[in-house]
């Protein structure tokens, strides 16, 4: 079974690249800018979310945080995506599993999202 990745990004274009990329990696994405509500993260059922941290003017960090903060949405893994000098310290506060830096390349990318994917299985059975 395919595993499957939330892309909430609000550039379309850079959404509909990484799903497509994400995509040829055998992946199945879904690909939407910031969620009105938590509960249409829940609807998808992803594996593994990845957040832009610039989302319609918000940080993606606080997005990120109610993930972690969410009882049934904790334990997904989050990746955060950003062009921000400080990436590696909003990805720590807010509880990321990872991040990457913009822009990006393809290969790190597939890479990060199936170590953070192979590690959360791992861990999920400790």
């Amino acid at each position: 079974m395919k595993k499957k990745i939330l892309v909430i990004e609000n550039d379309r274009d850079i959404r509909d690249i990484v799903s497509f990329i994400l995509e040829e990696a055998g992946f199945k994405c879904l690909g939407m800018p910031e969620p009105e509500k938590i509960e249409q993260v829940k609807t998808f059922d992803p594996d593994i979310i990845l957040i832009d941290e610039f989302i319609n003017n918000k940080p993606g960090h606080r997005l990120c945080h109610r993930i972690k903060q969410e009882e049934t949405l904790q334990h997904l893994p989050v990746i955060i995506l950003s062009t921000a000098n400080n990436i590696e310290l909003i990805a720590e506060e807010c509880k990321a599993n990872d991040f990457v830096r913009k822009p990006f390349d393809m290969d790190e990318l597939i890479a990060k999202v199936i170590r953070v994917i192979d590690n959360q299985q791992l861990t999920s059975f400790c």
